[in-house]
């Protein structure tokens, strides 16, 4: 109580400041044709542009303030293009351009981008961004893994720059019309103070550290682009693409590969392999992948920290990535706002499969996908057959969304399993109010007795620029684990709730103080899992921020039964998961932490930050600490550090500890080629990871072709130091990758 009302004190001292007027989603702007081609010239001299200028009245979204620095945009079409032009004026503050490699570095140089969303309700959506050198970045609603070939350049002019780009229309997916509305939005990167602008606003957008902003849940609130010409001859459309990759591999560790559970264990090897999609309608796509690669673990996801619930993994394989937004259509899964989501589907439980086969994409306010693969689990001789689906309605403002979902899991040796799952959301964005609920059933011979288990999920919210009041309940039986999900606890069933406050004031750029709450029981009436949390955040002017609050959790565990079904005898195993139906020697455990997080200069190409956690976690007191920075050495290096800590006492007796050491150097080589070091240690055995030395080498290059080569040595993902070479080559065909 003494610290919620030390952080309800300083949120007074903080002050509040609402932002001027802006653009909104009720404007509207009417697309100019171009009358010839525009060139990638970044002086911007073409008389054409001054025809296609939109707007230069941003936000800044950090401070919540109309931006005191101007930019100036232009936007034209023809039948192959679109072509965009940004002026961006930075009198007094140094321009950021370090980064020389495309898609590398995001977020550490100035940039400007569009949002594009041909869909009109954001289930297909874009960001393309530039920096000050030209370099380019891009990201899909649909797809993680979406590298298109498009076009930009950029110059600098004394204390402004200017940047254009060159969108090909064949790498969007959009509906074909006589004239068609589009929802767009310009957004602008400060790196020098870690600022963020956005032309189009709303007082419930949410700022974040680059790569979490710009997000795709703000395009609700982007103004309608008005009469595009996108149907009739001439006019550019996606084309059949794909890749098709050789590899070979080298090593006394070469046939070790990463598993879901973080175990590296041998497989066979692939050499050959290819991913493809074919276009059906200018917005439904068919995707289809033989022998896909599962050997380059490409984001590391290795850590110490002690884990209260199961950690949630990002997908990397390009079969799933596409259209992943697709097939995942609940909009608000439950969770208890301290753990991951819980999804139906969850690709990355899935390991090596043989093939698969996909249809995804969007007609008028509908998005829907459905695949199926198959495959053939060599370390536990399991054949599996799996089909997924989902279906989304969407308004384009939100206001009224229904969807459905589920996966049918056949397992040779594990069972079969089926999981459907439907709901519906309906805002008032004048209000501010949401409410949602969706209900999923499982049935099926991997479900413990009865052979059926649910999980529902529900809550109100009241949704305004500086405050949001969300109340909801959450009820999920026993066993209930759908085999192709992510299901982080069961048995619980339990309000839900949490209350947040934000604004600025002349101290800070921006402040929110949040406060989350649950309390599930099991069936035998026990408090199976309950969590209070409190956070204070703040960006201060001087650059420097917070990040401080108490985390209060218990979380009850079970004996397993000595021979399944029989509740006569305890078992040695113990289970958080479930007690049911014997709730053998129940008990109660602590997660409490306490967390002091400071930073210096964050969204800045030269971040500093220090986390300390304590309290008691489960059976031994914790001590955590993680230190991080990142920087730029002069226009091609870049480097970053990391030390981490975890010290328990445990409350029988003994103290056990576990250190990570991690420093990575990269060299944009040029703009299609970079090369990276990375060097982590791991020691002690009172943590999360095994201990071991990890050295890996990467080494990738985009041809002009498209074609792309990576050389690996090692992977991120080890404890260790893998003796394992890999050369892979992707031989690509058609249009852009993940289109």
């Amino acid at each position: 109580m003494r610290t919620v009302s030390f952080l309800a004190f300083f949120v007074l001292l903080l002050g509040s400041n609402p932002a001027g007027a802006a653009v909104t989603a009720d404007s509207s702007f009417k697309a100019v044709l171009a009358t010839k081609p525009l060139p990638l010239d970044p002086s911007l001299s073409d008389p054409q542009w001054k025809a296609g200028a939109i707007g230069s009245d941003f936000q800044n979204l950090t401070v919540r303030k109309p931006a005191n620095l101007k930019t100036s945009v232009s936007l034209l079409y023809d039948a192959h293009n679109l072509y965009v032009g940004f002026h961006a004026e930075q009198a007094g503050i140094p321009i950021s351009a370090t980064q020389t490699a495309n898609n590398i570095g995001f977020g550490l140089d100035d940039f400007v981008g569009i949002g594009i969303d041909p869909s009109g309700n954001g289930s297909q959506a874009y960001f393309f961004e530039v920096t000050p050198r030209g370099v380019r970045y891009q990201q899909a609603s649909e797809n993680a893994r979406y590298l298109p070939a498009w076009q930009s350049a950029a110059q600098i002019q004394g204390d402004s720059w200017n940047a254009v780009m060159i969108i090909p229309l064949s790498i969007l997916r959009y509906h074909a019309g006589a004239l068609s509305t589009w929802r767009i939005n310009f957004v602008r990167q400060i790196a020098a103070n870690g600022e963020h602008y956005t032309w189009a606003f709303d007082g419930t957008m949410a700022d974040a550290i680059v790569p979490q902003w710009p997000g795709f849940a703000d395009a609700r609130f982007w103004p309608a682009l008005t009469g595009l010409q996108t149907s009739g001859a001439g006019i550019a459309r996606a084309r059949t693409h794909g890749d098709f990759y050789a590899l070979s591999s080298t090593g006394s560790d070469r046939k070790l590969f990463a598993q879901s559970n973080g175990t590296f264990l041998p497989e066979d090897i692939r050499h050959l392999g290819v991913d493809f999609t074919q276009p059906i309608t200018s917005t439904i796509s068919f995707v289809g992948t033989l022998n896909p690669d599962f050997s380059n673990v490409e984001l590391d996801q290795q850590t110490i920290a002690p884990q209260e619930f199961r950690r949630a993994l990002q997908e990397y394989r390009p079969f799933f990535a596409q259209g992943a937004n697709l097939i995942n259509a609940n909009v608000a899964p439950g969770n208890s706002f301290v753990q991951p989501l819980n999804t139906v589907f969850y690709s990355p439980s899935v390991g090596p499969f043989d093939r698969g086969a996909k249809v995804e994409g969007t007609f008028g306010d509908q998005s829907f996908g459905v695949l199926s693969f198959r495959g053939y689990n060599q370390l536990t001789n399991d054949e599996f057959d799996d089909t997924a689906f989902g279906y989304k309605h969407s308004l384009p403002n939100h206001a009224f969304i229904y969807f459905a979902d589920g996966v049918m899991a056949h397992h040779s040796t594990s069972g079969n399993d089926s999981t459907f799952e439907v709901g519906t959301e309906v805002r008032d964005q004048r209000t501010g109010f949401v409410g949602t609920i969706s209900t999923s059933v499982e049935t099926g011979s991997w479900v413990p007795a009865p052979g059926h288990a649910q999980s529902t999920f529900g809550f109100l919210d009241i949704h305004k620029p500086n405050y949001e009041v969300n109340l909801g309940y959450q009820d999920i039986t026993p066993n209930y684990n759908p085999i192709d999900g992510f299901t982080v606890n069961s048995d619980i069933r339990g309000p839900t709730g949490f209350l947040s406050f934000n604004g600025n004031g002349k101290k800070v750029k921006n402040w929110a103080l949040s406060l989350f709450g649950d309390r599930f029981t099991d069936r035998s009436g026990e408090v199976h899992q309950a969590d209070s949390y409190v956070n204070l955040q703040a960006q201060f002017n001087n650059q420097f921020s917070i990040n401080i609050g108490p985390q209060v959790g218990i979380l009850r565990g079970y004996s397993l039964p000595a021979v399944s079904g029989d509740c006569s005898v305890a078992g040695p195993d113990r289970s958080y998961f479930t007690g049911y139906p014997c709730y053998l020697n129940g008990r109660s455990d602590r997660f409490d932490l306490m967390q002091f997080g400071f930073g210096y200069r964050d969204g800045t190409p030269t971040p500093i930050d220090l986390t300390w956690l304590y309290g008691p976690f489960s059976n031994y007191e914790l001590h955590q600490f993680i230190l991080t920075t990142s920087r730029p050495l002069g226009k091609h290096l870049s480097f970053s550090a990391e030390y981490d800590g975890s010290q328990q006492a445990f409350f029988d007796g003994g103290h056990d500890s576990q250190f990570l050491r991690r420093v990575s150097l990269g060299d944009s080589i040029d703009p299609d080629t970079n090369l990276s070091v990375s060097l982590r240690d791991i020691n002690g055995t009172g943590g999360f990871a095994i201990p071991g030395l990890n050295l890996t080498l990467s080494l990738h290059h985009r041809f002009k072709n498209e074609d792309e080569l990576f050389v690996n040595y090692g992977t991120p993902a080890a404890t260790q130091t893998l003796n394992r070479l890999i050369v892979k080559y992707l031989f690509h065909f058609g249009g852009g990758a993940g289109i």
